[in-house]
């Protein structure tokens, strides 16, 4: 068997399960096997880890004490029960109401997605694990454990759980990049997409426009653009219901933009729109205005601040102007719980009201360009910037005598990326920060200072504002 071809880890894991209790056999005789089931089958019904189930079946060889392997949508099939199934999340949608035994029940609807394909997720009544669900972002991994399978409407695979069901977000997913395998141009829209959420590229040709609508009592925004297929064609009308134009920072004419699940449907002259509520998400990809509008600034990174009362702080970026804002009592709490890249308004640099506080949109694509590698931080200066690495040693602390005399707490460890490794200080409270962080851990950290001394390799500063996001690292406000 040609070593260089790559296996499925999960069937691997059968393979060697297989070969423990069947020492007479040999590995490449096992994987005889199951390419040989995989053929009785036929072809495309089966995988190599459904196989080895069957062939470890053949061979009188229970399998349920191995422990569980998620499955890919790709693998999935109706009728399946109390399966375990890993996609990424893409995004929230509806919230439904059913006829129970006890009375009127809730269900939530959300979209997963993983290389080339989007399913529908259904979560059955308020299990705790669904407040996890909502803060994901699109590409965030997830395993969903005591799922059952069914046939949706239209004939495609639904995963459906309840709060016998459980969530784990694993430590590390796959790249960002592969909401491109879901993603379409907007030229190859067409009628067979009707009522299906989508994801599309296209690139903004006209500025968008807002109107009102009402919904009952209340009225309420909605915003309509046109896109194109980044050739040219496939000319579409965009309506984002309940959104404000302001609230799309760099969505304007000749911007690329990616709409995340978007429901293609029928516009009143019987062409085919897209229609994005709640759960859409527009991501700016390139050709937007090189940063937020001037009245509106860049919140690159925001943090709690342990002390006596609540406390949080952030870092602004306003053009090139680093710009530190405090917040205090109940505001402390909305602070911290701006995600990174959010564009926002604020009254002045010291908060003490959620009033003082207004999240405009994101914009991810200015938070990209503050994302540098280690070898390219002797070049970029003293400014803040986002690190994404894998943690290399424990954080080590010691006291050490400032100029002034004061005896200051300061920690530090090695982190590094694929170019190369810098040390990671904190001083003072934001020490704390470095306590927990585990060797091998890989973690993304927002609103860190370049530090540049002469005749020393630069470093990355730790602040109040730094944010420290990892797999297993809750977000703000949540409980782990």
């Amino acid at each position: 068997m040609d070593a260089a071809v790559e296996r499925d880890p999960r069937a691997a894991a059968i393979v060697d399960e297989i070969l423990r209790r069947r020492p007479d056999l040999s590995a490449e005789e096992v994987w005889d096997m199951i390419h040989r089931k995989m053929e009785e089958v036929g072809a495309g019904y089966l995988t190599e880890v459904g196989a080895g189930y069957l062939v470890a079946s053949d061979l009188g060889i229970d399998l349920s004490s191995m422990p569980r392997q998620p499955l890919g949508l790709s693998e999935l099939r109706p009728g399946l029960r109390r399966v375990d199934v890993r996609a990424l999340f893409l995004c929230k949608g509806r919230e439904l109401s059913f006829e129970g035994r006890g009375g009127v029940g809730r269900a939530y609807e959300y979209r997963v997605f993983d290389a080339g394909a989007i399913a529908r997720l259904v979560v059955w009544g308020d299990p705790d694990f669904r407040r996890v669900l909502d803060t994901l972002r699109p590409g965030d991994a997830l395993v969903i454990s005591g799922a059952s399978i069914r046939a949706g409407r239209t004939g495609e695979v639904e995963v459906h759980v309840d709060d016998r069901g459980s969530l784990d977000i694993p430590r590390e997913g796959p790249p960002r990049t592969i909401i491109e395998s879901v993603t379409i141009d907007a030229s190859e829209v067409g009628e067979g997409h009707l009522g299906r959420p989508l994801v599309v590229r296209g690139r903004v040709d006209s500025d968008p426009q807002e109107r009102e609508y009402a919904r009952g009592s209340e009225v309420r925004p909605l915003t309509y653009f046109t896109v194109t297929g980044e050739g040219g064609g496939g000319r579409l009308r965009v309506v984002a219901w309940g959104r404000a134009a302001g609230s799309m920072p760099g969505v304007g004419r000749g911007a690329v933009v990616r709409l995340i699940c978007f429901r293609a449907r029928r516009g009143r002259d019987g062409s085919v729109e897209l229609h994005g509520d709640e759960g859409s998400s527009i991501e700016v990809i390139s050709g937007a205005p090189s940063r937020a509008r001037a009245e509106e600034v860049l919140l690159v990174s925001s943090d709690r601040v342990p002390g006596d009362g609540p406390r949080a702080e952030a870092a602004l970026l306003s053009g090139d102007e680093l710009v530190t804002v405090v917040a205090t009592g109940e505001a402390a709490e909305a602070l911290a719980g701006v995600p990174p890249g959010s564009v926002v308004r604020v009254r002045s640099t010291r908060v003490s009201s959620r009033g003082d506080l207004e999240v405009l949109g994101r914009r991810p694509d200015l938070l990209e360009q503050l994302t540098v590698a280690a070898r390219d931080l002797g070049a970029y200066g003293r400014r803040i910037c986002v690190f994404e690495g894998v943690v290399l040693s424990r954080a080590t602390e010691r006291e050490v005598t400032s100029r002034t005399g004061e005896s200051l707490r300061r920690a530090s460890l090695m982190i590094g990326d694929h170019t190369g490794e810098v040390e990671l200080v904190a001083w003072r409270g934001a020490a704390d920060k470095l306590s927990g962080l585990e060797v091998g851990e890989r973690v993304r950290i927002y609103g860190a200072l370049v530090v540049r001394r002469e005749g020393r390799p630069p470093s990355l500063e730790v602040r109040g504002f730094t944010r420290i996001e990892g797999a297993r690292r809750p977000p703000p406000g949540q409980k782990a």
